[in-house]
């Protein structure tokens, strides 16, 4: 028999991709032979704000033949998605 027992709510917020970068002054550069430096960080899947008791509210979709999922909203213990830590510089010269 159907049952919503163990039905609960799914909604979240996700801060997805987020980008801290800074631009060199040109007098510190210039004494290296840069015209640019541009240095930065950039986080992915940092934070997800939900209630949802699984480990991740961003269940991944099954495609069949008939291009629907029989068991939408059932996430089965997927595992969640990978946060991302990357740091980066962008030099010209």
């Amino acid at each position: 028999v159907p049952s919503s027992y163990f039905l609960e709510d799914g909604s979240y917020l996700r801060i997805k991709n987020i980008q801290l970068g800074y631009n060199l002054p040109l007098r510190l550069i210039s004494k290296a032979g840069m015209s640019t430096a541009h240095i930065y960080i950039q986080g992915q899947n940092l934070f997800t704000f939900t209630k949802y008791t699984g480990l991740d509210p961003e269940i991944n979709l099954r495609g069949y033949g008939d291009g629907n999922d029989r068991q939408l909203g059932v996430d089965e213990g997927a595992y969640p998605t990978a946060k991302n830590i990357l740091f980066g510089v962008n030099v010209s010269f």
